[in-house]
C-alpha cells in the first residue's frame, strides 16, 4: 500500500510528508493543455486503470477515518450519534435525508410525532434506515426555541449542521466521480502572474473540487459565467505558507444538463512578490447526491468532507444547555428509541462566562451528564477556546464522565486557543478530578475545519425565528492571541527528570528536518495553511461546506471515534468486554468506552515538539498532561484493542510521523481463563520511509498493559496495570493473574496491551519516518502467580495527611518461590523511610517512588508490610493519585540494581485516592 525506503539508502533532504502524493506520477498518461506552459500531463482516472483517487486528496478527517473504515467500521446506520447544538439543516446531504420523525418532550413526556405516521402503526425511526440500508438523521427535538422553531429539521446559525457532519456526516455531497477527476503532478513554481488552469465537466446538482499540494498557492472555481464560486486563500500583505493540502469545492450553479467549470492555481498575492510551488493536484466533480451513498457503506464512494463515522445515524436536539438537560432528563428513552451511543456538546464557557448564547442554566449539566452517563450514552465535549494557558474546561466538557476533547493543527500541535487543564469536584462523590482527556483535530485559525455548511431557511417552515442573539452568535469565537507576548508563543516544552529520569530528551532535530521547518516563516506552529476563502454568496447551495475551527470541531472527531469503537465493542469484542446494544447498556459500559478511547490516545510532547505553542504538554510516562490529557486520540488503535486477541502472538506493526495516514500506536488484547503470569514485549525493527535517513537513533515506544474490565469508577481513566518506558525501542511488561483476581472478575481477565511511539530522535511530524516494531504476548500457566491486597488509610486524604499502607504478598507457584515486593508511591507524596518496612527506595520512571522489601531476606510470602507516605499539601496538587499496583521480582541476587530486575505486577493492587489539599 505504501512503499517505504530502507533506513540505509541515502536521504534526498529532509521534506514534509507528500508519500501517497508521490505515487500518483504512475497516473499520468493523457495530455491536458492548461492555460500556461507550465501545465503537465493530466490523467483522468477512470482511463488509465485505476478506478478511485487517492485518498491523500481528502479531507484529513477522511485520511485518518480510513483507518477504521479499512478495519470494517463506518458506523452502523440502525444506531446513532446524538448533538445538543445550534440546529442540524437536514437538507444538506451529508445530514439527511430525515425521516419525518421530531421527538417532544412537553408536559414532561417523551413522545414521537411523525411526518408521515401510518394509520395504527407506532412510530420506528429507523423503519426508513431499514428499507435503504443508509445512515438518516431519525430523531429531531426542537421543543426549545432559543435557536428558532421550525417544522423540519433547520439550523439558523450553522454551528451544529457543521459539528453534525463532522462527526457522522456520510459525504454524500462531496462524493467524488472519478470518470470526471483528473491528477496533474507538475511539480513546478510558479511566480506571480503564473497560473495553471484545468476545466472540469460536471452536471447539474453536482460539485466541482481542486486539491493542491505545495507551497503559498491558492485556487479559485469559476462557474460558467466566469463569476468565482470558491476561493481557498484571501491572503493580503503576508506570504503566508501552509503545511497540508489546499482544498477548494463548490456547489455547481447550473440548472440542468453539463456544464464546464474552470480550475486555477496561483501563487498567494502579496505586498511582496509571490512564488507559489505546485507539487499535485487533482480536479473534479462530484456524483449527484442522489446516486451515491458516500463513504456511508463500504460499496459507496469516497468523499472528499466525510464525517468520521459516515455510517452512523444522527440525533439531534436544538439548544445547548437546555437541550442537554432534556436529553439527561430522558436519557434512557434516547438510548432505547434511537439507539444512542455518544451525545457530542461542542459549547460551553468561555472566559468563565457562558459561551455566546448558550446561556441557559449550567449549574445542572453536571448531574445531566451523569444521568447521559448512566443511560450508557458517552458524553464527548470541546474544552473550550479560552486562549489561556491554564483555563477552560467548564460545563459540559469539566463533567468527570465526559471526554473533554482539545484541538490540534494537522500535526498534533495544541492549538493555541484551546483552553488548558483545569479540573472539577465530582458533584456526587465531591472529589476532584483533572481535565482535559484527549486531543483531537479541530482546525486552525488560518486554516478551518471543513464541513457542512446551511441554506436560507424557508418561509413556509419557519415558526418563530428564535433569539437573534443566539441565532446570530458566533458559537466558535476562535481569535488571535493578540495579548500574549511573543515569547509566550515560542516553543518551551521541557521535561521533567523527576519523570524522565535519565533520559535525554533536548529535542534536537536533524540538520535538514531544521532547515525544512525555516522554509515557512514565524507563524508556522500556529497556521498551517490559507484558510477559507470567498465564495460568491448569490450561489449559496445546502450542498455546500464550510471551514471553522475550535475545540467545537475537535469533539465530535471523539464522538464519531467513540461511535466506530463502540461499534467494534458490541460486534467483535469478547464478551467480558463487549458492549451490549444502546437499549441495554449502562453507566459501566460508558466509562469502559471511554476508557478505551483514553488508554490508546498517544502522547505529543516530543512528536509534535515543534508545533505547540501557547499549550506546551510534557511528557508523562502515560500520564495526565493538563494540556492535551492523554494525548492524541487514535481510531485505528483503539479499535485493535478491543478487537485483536494477541494472546501467545507475535505481530508486526508499524508507527509513524506520516501523519493522519500513520498510526501512533499499535495495540490488542490478552485473554485468559486460567491462573498463570503474562508477558508481552515491544522490539523496534527497523525504520522505512524517505526521510528514515534523517533519524538520530531508535525510537522511544512506551508499552502499558491496561485493566480492561476495571476502569476507574468514577472518572473512566485508564487502570495501568503495567508500564515500561522502551527509551531505545525495547520494553516489556508483565503480571501475574491469581484465583483470586479471576474470581473477582467473573472468571476470565482481559487486558488491553498497547505499544505507543513516543519519540523518533532527530525527526517530528510530518516527515516521511515509520518505525517498524514486533509485538509479542506470551501466557504461562506454570509461570509465577502471585496474590497481592492493599489496605489504606482511607480513600480521601487532606494535604499533609500521612497514609499508611498495608501490604500482603504470597507465591502460589512455584511453591516456595521467595521473591523481593516492590509498591509505587505516586508523585508528591514524601516516603518516610525511618518508620515501616520498607528496606530501599528508588525513583519510579514516570514519577514518584518504588518502595522495597524483603531485600535483605526474600521470603515466599508476607504479611502486613507497612509503609508511610505524606499527601502532597499544596492547593495546586488536589488530585486523584495511585499507589501501586504491588510487583514481585525472582530476581533476589544482590548484584545489579532494583530497577534492572524484571518485575511482575499483581493486577487489582492498585489504589487511586483523592488528596483535597486547602489553603493556609
Amino acid at each position: 500500500m505504501k512503499g517505504h525506503d530502507s533506513q540505509n539508502e541515502k536521504n534526498d533532504g529532509a521534506r514534509l510528508s507528500r508519500r501517497s502524493i508521490l505515487q500518483i506520477g504512475a497516473l499520468a498518461g493523457v495530455g491536458m493543455a492548461g492555460s500556461t506552459a507550465l501545465s503537465n500531463q493530466v490523467a483522468a482516472l477512470g482511463t488509465d486503470g485505476d478506478d478511485s483517487l487517492d485518498a491523500a486528496y481528502t479531507n484529513i478527517r477522511v485520511r485518518e477515518a480510513l483507518q477504521a473504515w479499512e478495519r470494517g467500521y463506518r458506523g452502523r446506520p440502525d444506531r446513532s450519534l446524538a448533538l445538543t447544538d445550534s440546529g442540524t439543516d437536514a437538507r444538506h446531504p451529508d445530514i439527511g435525508p430525515w425521516t419525518g420523525v421530531t421527538v417532544t418532550t412537553e408536559d414532561g413526556e417523551f413522545a414521537l410525532e411523525s411526518t408521515h405516521p401510518g394509520e395504527g402503526r407506532e412510530i420506528d425511526p429507523f423503519e426508513r434506515v431499514e428499507d435503504t440500508g443508509l445512515p438518516h438523521l431519525v430523531g429531531w427535538h426542537n421543543d426549545h426555541d432559543r435557536y428558532g422553531s421550525y417544522s423540519r429539521p433547520r439550523d439558523e446559525n450553522g454551528h451544529g449542521t457543521h459539528v453534525a457532519s463532522i462527526m457522522a456526516g456520510s459525504g454524500r455531497a462531496s462524493a467524488i466521480d472519478d470518470d470526471r477527476t483528473q491528477v496533474d503532478e507538475p511539480l513546478t513554481t510558479l511566480v506571480l502572474g503564473d497560473t495553471l488552469s484545468y476545466t472540469v465537466d460536471a452536471e447539474a446538482e453536482t460539485g466541482v473540487f481542486a486539491t493542491a499540494f505545495g507551497d503559498a498557492i491558492e485556487i479559485v472555481i469559476e462557474g460558467p459565467d466566469g463569476v468565482q464560486l470558491d476561493r481557498t486563500g484571501d491572503v493580503t500583505g503576508s506570504t503566508e505558507l501552509h503545511l497540508e493540502s489546499t482544498i477548494a469545492e463548490t456547489p455547481t450553479v447550473h440548472d440542468e444538463g453539463e456544464a464546464t467549470y474552470t480550475v486555477f492555481v496561483r501563487p498567494l498575492e502579496g505586498e511582496l512578490v509571490s512564488t507559489g510551488q505546485v507539487d499535485s493536484i487533482a480536479v473534479g466533480a462530484f456524483r449527484h447526491y442522489e446516486e451515491t451513498d458516500g463513504d456511508a457503506t463500504e460499496d459507496g464512494d469516497l468523499s472528499v468532507h466525510a464525517g468520521v463515522a459516515p455510517g452512523y445515524s444522527i440525533t439531534s436536539l436544538t439548544d445547548l444547555g437546555t437541550a442537554t438537560e432534556t436529553f439527561g432528563e430522558f436519557a434512557d428513552e434516547f438510548a432505547e428509541t434511537f439507539n444512542v451511543r455518544a451525545l457530542n456538546m461542542s459549547w460551553g464557557y468561555v472566559g468563565g462566562l457562558p459561551l455566546g448564547a448558550a446561556g441557559g442554566t449550567l449549574d445542572d449539566i453536571p448531574e445531566s451528564i451523569r444521568q447521559i452517563a448512566e443511560a450508557g450514552i458517552l458524553p464527548v465535549a470541546a474544552a473550550g477556546n479560552d486562549a489561556t494557558p491554564a483555563s477552560g474546561n467548564g460545563a459540559p466538557a469539566v463533567a468527570s464522565e465526559a471526554i473533554s476533547v482539545v484541538s490540534t493543527g494537522p500535526f498534533d500541535g495544541i492549538a493555541a486557543y484551546s483552553s488548558g487543564g483545569i479540573g472539577g469536584i465530582d458533584d456526587e462523590t465531591g472529589e476532584p478530578y483533572t481535565k482535559p482527556d484527549v486531543t483531537a483535530p479541530g482546525g486552525q485559525i488560518t486554516d478551518t475545519d471543513v464541513a457542512a455548511d446551511i441554506g436560507e431557511i424557508e418561509d413556509d417552515v419557519t415558526e418563530d425565528d428564535g433569539d437573534e442573539e443566539a441565532t446570530e452568535a458566533d458559537l466558535e469565537p476562535v481569535e488571535e492571541l493578540e495579548d500574549l507576548d511573543d515569547e509566550e508563543l515560542e516553543p518551551k516544552t521541557e521535561f521533567d527528570e523527576a519523570i524522565t529520569g535519565d533520559a535525554d530528551y533536548e529535542p534536537t532535530l536533524a540538520d535538514e528536518v531544521v532547515d525544512t521547518l525555516l522554509e515557512f516563516d514565524g507563524e508556522l506552529l500556529s497556521a498551517f495553511g490559507p484558510g477559507r476563502g470567498q465564495n460568491d454568496d448569490r450561489y449559496g447551495d445546502v450542498r455546500d461546506y464550510t471551514g471553522k475551527a475550535g475545540t467545537s470541531m475537535a469533539a465530535p472527531s471523539v464522538a464519531g471515534i467513540s461511535g466506530l469503537v463502540a461499534d467494534a465493542m458490541e460486534e467483535d469484542a469478547t464478551e467480558a468486554i463487549a458492549l451490549p446494544e444502546p437499549a441495554d447498556a449502562g453507566y459501566e459500559d460508558s466509562l469502559r468506552l471511554k476508557q478505551v478511547i483514553l488508554a490508546t490516545a498517544s502522547e505529543t510532547a516530543l512528536t509534535a515538539a515543534p508545533y505547540h505553542r501557547a499549550k506546551v504538554p510534557v511528557y508523562r510516562f502515560g500520564g495526565r498532561d493538563p494540556y492535551e490529557g492523554y494525548g492524541r486520540a487514535n481510531v485505528g488503535p483503539a479499535i485493535d484493542a478491543v478487537t485483536r486477541d494477541l494472546t501467545d502472538e507475535s505481530i508486526s506493526g508499524t508507527v509513524g510521523l506520516g501523519v493522519p495516514d500513520d498510526e501512533r500506536a499499535v495495540a490488542g488484547y490478552v485473554h485468559v481463563s486460567d491462573p498463570g503470569e503474562i508477558d508481552a514485549s515491544v522490539a523496534f525493527s527497523h525504520y522505512s520511509g524517505a526521510n528514515a535517513g534523517a533519524t538520530k537513533g531508535d525510537p522511544h515506544v512506551d508499552l502499558f498493559l491496561y485493566d480492561a474490565q476495571n476502569p476507574d469508577e468514577l472518572t473512566g481513566e485508564p487502570t495501568i496495570v503495567d508500564k515500561d518506558a522502551g527509551l531505545e525501542g525495547d520494553a516489556d511488561v508483565s503480571t501475574s493473574v491469581s484465583p483470586d483476581d479471576l474470581e473477582e472478575n467473573g472468571g476470565e481477565r482481559v487486558l488491553y496491551v498497547v505499544a505507543k511511539l513516543v519519540n523518533v530522535p532527530g525527526v517530528v511530524n510530518g516527515f516521511d519516518v515509520q518505525a517498524h516494531l514486533d509485538l509479542e504476548t506470551a501466557f504461562d500457566e506454570a509461570g509465577l502467580i502471585v496474590e497481592g491486597e492493599r489496605e489504606d488509610d482511607a480513600s480521601v486524604f487532606t494535604g499533609g495527611q500521612t497514609n499508611r499502607t498495608e501490604l500482603d504478598a504470597t507465591v502460589r507457584h512455584p511453591d516456595g518461590e521467595a521473591v523481593v515486593v516492590r509498591d509505587t508511591i505516586p508523585e508528591g507524596w514524601d516516603v518516610d523511610e525511618d518508620h515501616g518496612d520498607v528496606e530501599a527506595t528508588t525513583p519510579a520512571f514516570g514519577g514518584g517512588t518504588h518502595v522495597y522489601f524483603g531485600v535483605d531476606d526474600p521470603q515466599s510470602a508476607y504479611e502486613e508490610l507497612t509503609h508511610f507516605a505524606e499527601a502532597p499539601d499544596s492547593v495546586d496538587e488536589t488530585g486523584r493519585y495511585t499507589f501501586g499496583p504491588i510487583a514481585v521480582t525472582t530476581d533476589t541476587d544482590d548484584d545489579g540494581t532494583l530497577t534492572d530486575r524484571e518485575w511482575t505486577a499483581i493486577s487489582g493492587t492498585d489504589r487511586t485516592v483523592t488528596v483535597v489539599a486547602e489553603e493556609t
